[in-house]
């Protein structure tokens, strides 16, 4: 497990997945932030006196502007003044730093998720793990209870039982070990692994080019792994229920399980915890935070070069994700001069076919080669 399994345009959708979820926070925040300036002017019949209706409604209607040209230019909040309406000026600075406060606490989360991340690959690696040791275990015990003379060879059962993989992970006391101190268990839901095993591994008949020999018990775990674990169905909702990006991470967590089956395979149980510390986590956490700080302190910036170049398009229609593709791309091509264009620019389109509609990869392109173009000329 030597080689790092992560690639890059993992790291490029967590910055994406996360620059949303920030963006729709961001404009909550704003909403409620509005919202309470609104009830700081809003007009009592019962305190209030009659002439002051029109005279709050207008308050309000200036308060609420000032705050949204506020955000909209990222003045800070110390630097905010208002001296023609000191009743005013307190409740946006109030507001505004309540704004302030919330989106420091969300950068601080988004930017923290990328080794949030780590943990839930890890951990999810390891349920599945804890979920084939129990598959075997139950298996041995159909097995034992069969007449020796008339193998099921054939039953899926049945090669698990025989399977010297699962055999030596169960006995593995460092891998045990390993599972119970990260809290990794079924047993919220004891009866969940069970029905999963009556469901499809008791009836399932098992292809003779996968069953299992000393030879090619990695190919039966393989097997159990892309056809039963990870198709669409009743497990994968419950990983889906327990990880929001289950559908992103389950590709990674797919491929680092067979690399788990050949390293036991081999006997090179040390590269499993090797993999975890490889320092290569540290440099794309690194690319994961440089991409949205950039973002973040360059927003007004990408927001005006996207604007110009898409003048032909009604940019309230613009997709949301089409433009934080937009604008991470920008961030990488303009201060990231360490990664090739056409790489970056390949990426980006790539991600757009994903997240997008059918066409926003050639939209991100097009958009793209036009801001590249302008700051080129200038």
């Amino acid at each position: 497990m030597e080689k790092f399994l992560i690639p890059r345009r993992f790291v490029r959708v967590k910055a994406l997945q996360n620059l949303y979820a920030y963006t729709i926070a961001q404009k909550v925040h704003q909403q409620e932030a509005i919202e309470q300036i609104k009830k700081d002017f809003t007009f009592d019949s019962f305190l209030d006196a009659p002439d002051q209706k029109d005279k709050q409604a207008k308050a309000q209607s200036v308060a609420v502007a000032l705050f949204s040209e506020a955000v909209a230019t990222t003045l800070p909040m110390q630097d905010f003044s208002y001296p023609a309406h000191k009743q005013i000026e307190q409740s946006v600075r109030r507001r505004l730093g309540y704004y302030v406060a919330a989106l420091g606490k969300d950068q601080t989360r988004v930017q923290n998720d990328f080794n949030q991340s780590k943990e839930t690959l890890y951990r999810s690696l390891l349920y599945i793990l804890q979920l084939l040791v129990a598959w075997y275990k139950w298996s041995k015990e159909i097995k034992g209870a069969q007449n020796p003379l008339e193998p099921a060879v054939h039953l899926l059962t049945h090669q698990l039982a025989q399977d010297p993989l699962l055999e030596a992970l169960c006995n593995n006391s460092n891998w045990m070990d390993t599972i119970a101190k990260n809290s990794v268990n079924w047993s919220k839901d004891p009866y969940q692994i069970e029905n999963w095993y009556r469901q499809f591994i008791q009836p399932a008949i098992i292809p003779k080019a996968y069953r299992s020999t000393p030879y090619n018990s990695v190919k039966l775990l393989e097997y159990i792994l892309q056809a039963i674990i990870f198709q669409e169905g009743p497990m994968n909702d419950v990983f889906a229920m327990a990880d929001l990006y289950w559908d992103e991470h389950k590709r990674i967590v797919k491929k680092m399980l067979i690399h788990v089956v050949i390293m036991h395979a081999t006997k090179d149980l040390t590269a499993f915890t090797r993999f975890w510390h490889h320092p290569k986590w540290a440099l794309e956490a690194e690319f994961y935070n440089r991409l949205l700080t950039i973002v973040m302190e360059n927003n007004t910036r990408y927001e005006a070069m996207i604007g110009e170049a898409t003048q032909k398009w009604d940019n309230d229609r613009i997709l949301l994700t089409d433009k934080l593709i937009l604008k991470l791309a920008l961030a990488e091509l303009l201060e990231c001069k360490d990664i090739p264009f056409k790489v970056s620019i390949n990426e980006y389109i790539e991600i757009a076919k994903w997240y997008g509609t059918t066409k926003s990869g050639c939209f991100i392109n097009g958009v793209l080669e036009g801001i590249l173009k302008g700051v080129e000329n200038q």
